[in-house]
């Protein structure tokens, strides 16, 4: 099959009962049996092979990115070509990628940290060079249906996912459907803005959440009040890193303390937003600084306790890290594939 392969059906993904799934995939499993997941991230792109029906990979690999360097398309075919079984068929090729992107016409807009993707066919380059179905979302959702599908929200039917690394994704699933928007473009979180006057983000407005507890967020906050003077065991050492400022901060350090105090406030400020809009059964974190901990989290959930309007939103709420890790880019890419054919 050639042409340009979009996930139409992805965008209404009701969840469907085991005897409907096997209605509808026994077919085309019968007579191919593979599916390839791609997770592409500034840093590394990620490609595996899986048996349909299963989420244990069958060959997985990884290349750097290298985003500022022309040919990251090519770096990815050839990734491809890597994994790409020689005894069996593949159905279809499922794609998380770095927003803004375009799910339904399949065209990733313009990442920031993939310059030269700009209005990039992505699920046409893919169908047309391997001839089969090519299905693209954005990260923030490929990891809420992944973890939806196979990870910390099965049995959830709204759900909010939210990771908390460089930068901060999210993905909201309501009424067993991901949200995309009119323009697909739905449940970009972390640039809810939180502050009108605070700090500058990334993609160059002031104030978004991810300018406030982002990694960089809080490396560049202790180094503010380093530069004002504040005391701390962190004056002096160079590249200031999430990790460097948690170690710091659990022995006692007031400033690396405070660092993360605050990120976890104005996470809890958004959340209770997020809560009033969107009312889940579930948040989910994931990321690295997420993986702190207390340091974050402790003042995360007084902030939200403080700041959601009435008590009935938290009634029932779970609070949850993440369950697949590192894999949840590729599962999430992997459940993409599997939600759009209906396996």
């Amino acid at each position: 099959m050639k042409g340009n392969y979009i996930a139409g059906v992805l965008h209404q993904p009701r969840r469907r009962s085991a005897r409907a799934g096997r209605r509808a995939g026994a077919g085309i499993i019968a007579l191919m049996s593979r599916l390839v997941a791609l997770d592409i991230g500034g840093t590394h792109l990620r490609a595996a092979q899986y048996e349909a029906g299963s989420s244990k990979p069958l060959a997985r690999e990884r290349v750097l990115t290298l985003a500022d360097q022309p040919g990251a398309y090519d770096r990815l075919r050839d990734l491809i070509r890597s994994i790409w079984p020689s005894d069996a068929q593949v159905i279809a090729i499922g794609a998380a990628s770095p927003g803004p992107l375009d799910p339904r016409a399949g065209v990733v807009l313009k990442p920031p940290n993939i310059p030269e993707w700009v209005d990039f066919p992505l699920v046409q380059r893919l169908s047309n060079d391997f001839g089969v179905p090519a299905f693209l979302d954005n990260d923030g959702n490929a990891a809420v249906l992944g973890e939806w599908v196979f990870g910390a929200a099965r049995g959830h039917h709204d759900v909010l996912y939210i990771t908390v690394s460089t930068g901060i994704g999210a993905g909201v699933i309501v009424e067993d459907r991901v949200l995309h928007g009119f323009h697909g473009l739905a449940a970009e979180l972390g640039h809810v803005i939180i502050d009108p006057d605070g700090p500058p983000c990334n993609c160059g407005f002031r104030g978004h959440l991810e300018s406030f507890a982002s990694g960089p967020a809080i490396a560049r906050y202790v180094a503010e009040q380093l530069a004002q003077g504040r005391g701390s065991s962190l004056r002096g050492v160079p590249d200031l890193t999430t990790w460097i400022i948690a170690d710091a901060a659990r022995p006692g350090d007031s400033l690396a303390q405070a660092a993360f105090q605050r990120a976890g406030e104005y996470l809890g400020i958004a959340v209770a937003g997020f809560l009033h809009a969107f009312d889940p059964s579930i948040v989910i974190f994931g990321g690295g600084v997420s993986s702190v901990g207390p340091l974050l989290f402790d003042a995360f959930h007084a902030s939200l306790k403080e700041r959601t309007f009435h008590p009935r939103y938290l009634e029932g709420l779970k609070i949850e890290m993440a369950a697949l890790g590192e894999d949840v880019g590729l599962l999430g890419a992997l459940a993409l594939a599997q939600t759009a054919l209906h396996l």
